[in-house]
């Protein structure tokens, strides 16, 4: 494939960041990032996230001027300081004009730990005194500690927290919600614990989940309970894990590449149910859908069938680009092939060829299309891997967490 394509994909999907955050000088939400563009009042915090990411990839493609990425990089970060947060955790959904956490939103570990990845990318992008004092307050004012606890004698951390009666996530008595005691998304958060003070915690946490391992058609691998395509790709949009295991000898990046194949495979074995799949258009995750936003997964999972309306996300074959480039690079061509799928900032969320009279979202959903951005930057020029890798916080997490180079 002409890389031209790729580098034009790319550059749409950093102009939506651009066209969809709140840039306005005068906000007390600037730098906020919708959560899709079909809702321009509502915010996303781990949106944001792939926003500062993508303005890195804005200014060393020229896309926009060091100057200009600096001052919005600044204003953002100023915003973060000062939007609600609990013991440093962002609330997951945020007021996109004042900054205000929307309605009972609940204090997510994974929301804000997106966002911090972006944090992480532009402090060590810019250089610059102003940008690195902002950056090192968000990033230590996060109290890991406040999620700790033990959970059938393993150390575990929880997935959110809600002080509100009848919040989001709330089941019953408001406080702690869920744990991260399976293997989904949330990889970074260990690597961040292990860079930061709370760093002695880092590796008994990061032991403390389940390996749950199953195999589909002969593909063996540690699967996530509901085996949603998104899980396996998030962690590795910013971590660079190709050529590393852990001191169990485990290789994310290899866990990762299984999955996708999984889930190619688990389509293309329930194409003659579903019509939309293809043997080059797969992925089982969440997105929009005829129905709204769904989050669906592949075989193996714990339910033991696939779920899913046949509804596919562009980002879900995307988003394992630089695992499978020689299988996803198809998959974009096909795609490109689909009239109406591609809109003014590359391919639309999800399209679902099920019933008679095709659909396809109409919109932007800003973690999905900024995954699509981070991972073809990741496939074409490999910058904000690079960053992210060179900071202090991941080398020694990476040390502390005994992750090797193989």
């Amino acid at each position: 494939m002409d890389t031209n394509i790729l580098e034009n994909l790319q550059q749409k999907a950093f102009q939506f960041f651009m066209d969809y955050t709140n840039l306005n000088e005068d906000s007390k939400g600037y730098g906020l990032t919708v959560d899709h563009s079909e809702r321009k009042d509502l915010a996303s915090i781990a949106s944001t996230g792939f926003f500062l990411s993508s303005i890195v990839i804005g200014v060393k493609h020229n896309y926009i001027s060091y100057e200009k990425g600096r001052h919005i990089v600044n204003r953002t970060l100023d915003t973060l300081l000062h939007v609600d947060h609990h013991e440093g955790f962002f609330a997951h959904f945020i007021d996109l004009n004042s900054g205000k956490r929307h309605q009972k939103s609940e204090f997510s570990t994974i929301d804000t730990a997106l966002c911090l990845c972006g944090v992480i990318v532009v402090d060590q992008f810019f250089k610059e005194q102003d940008i690195h004092h902002k950056a090192k307050n968000i990033l230590e004012r996060v109290n890991w500690s406040f999620l700790f606890h033990k959970k059938d004698e393993k150390d575990m951390l929880y997935m959110a927290y809600n002080p509100d009666k009848g919040g989001d996530y709330v089941e019953g008595k408001p406080g702690f919600i869920h744990h991260w005691d399976m293997f989904a998304e949330q990889l970074m958060m260990y690597v961040m614990i292990a860079g930061s003070p709370y760093h002695e915690h880092a590796l008994s946490l990061y032991e403390g989940f389940e390996r749950k391992i199953g195999t589909y058609e002969g593909i063996t691998y540690i699967y996530s309970p509901g085996n949603a395509l998104f899980v396996y790709q998030f962690p590795l949009a910013w971590l660079n894990l190709k050529d590393y295991i852990d001191h169990q000898g485990t290789s994310w990046f290899d866990n990762a590449k299984k999955a996708t194949l999984a889930h190619q495979k688990t389509c293309i074995n329930h194409m003659e149910m579903y019509r939309t799949f293809k043997p080059y258009i797969f992925g089982c995750s969440a997105s929009h859908t005829p129905k709204g936003y769904r989050v669906y997964g592949a075989l193996p999972n714990m339910m033991g069938k696939i779920d899913t309306d046949g509804t596919i996300a562009p980002f879900s074959m995307i988003g394992s680009l630089p695992l499978l480039p020689d299988v996803i690079l198809k998959s974009i061509n096909e795609m490109l092939n689909i009239k109406g799928l591609e809109g003014p900032y590359g391919f639309y969320d999800a399209f679902n060829f099920e019933e008679d009279i095709p659909w396809i979202s109409s919109r932007y959903y800003a973690i999905n299309k900024g995954l699509e951005l981070l991972m073809l930057n990741a496939y074409l020029h490999q910058d904000i891997y690079q960053l992210f890798h060179q900071h202090p916080i991941i080398q020694k997490g990476f040390e502390v967490l005994k992750w090797k180079k193989v």
